[in-house]
């Protein structure tokens, strides 16, 4: 019971190590400036998607799109992956460096934060498909916006009880 307390205030505090997560809500524990380069990343991916479904409408275009940008931002993982020794030191959430640090997480982060880009890239698409307007732009970046910022804004603000 004591144990399992501990580990409850240890998650809840954020001083779980990077290769420890096992849930996304530990990502509410990471530092500012780790959110806000990740959901730069969403951005400008959405500004540059917008700009591709115009002047690459095919029907197979999204899905090469989604590849090569997931490549893209696998590929350091990969190459940094190959640093990592026995003596890697993994930082706890709340020390995490958004650049120092990409690479340590555990598998499964990549892939939700794969899946989470393919649902932008796939939403803009359809956004820009549906309406090329200035209007449908800005909407889906505020959205793409407070959705992956969120963590990092006042809880008060969207926090569920």
């Amino acid at each position: 019971m004591a144990e399992a307390v501990r580990e409850r205030r240890r998650t809840h505090d954020g001083e779980k190590r990077l290769n420890e997560m096992d849930r996304l809500g530990d990502m509410l524990h990471f530092p500012v400036l780790v959110n806000a380069g990740a959901t730069l990343n969403v951005l400008i991916t959405i500004v540059i998607t917008w700009w591709v479904q115009a002047r690459f409408p095919g029907a197979a275009t999204p899905l090469l799109w989604i590849a090569l940008v997931l490549f893209l931002n696998l590929l350091p993982v990969v190459v940094l992956r190959r640093t990592i020794t026995p003596a890697t030191v993994y930082p706890t959430l709340r020390a995490m460096n958004f650049v120092r640090d990409q690479h340590k997480f555990s598998d499964w982060v990549y892939l939700a934060a794969s899946a989470n880009m393919a649902f932008w890239i796939l939403l803009a698409w359809t956004v820009a498909g549906y309406g090329r307007t200035t209007g449908h732009f800005a909407v889906l970046i505020t959205i793409a916006f407070l959705a992956t910022f969120a963590p990092v804004l006042p809880r008060p603000l969207w926090r569920v009880a």
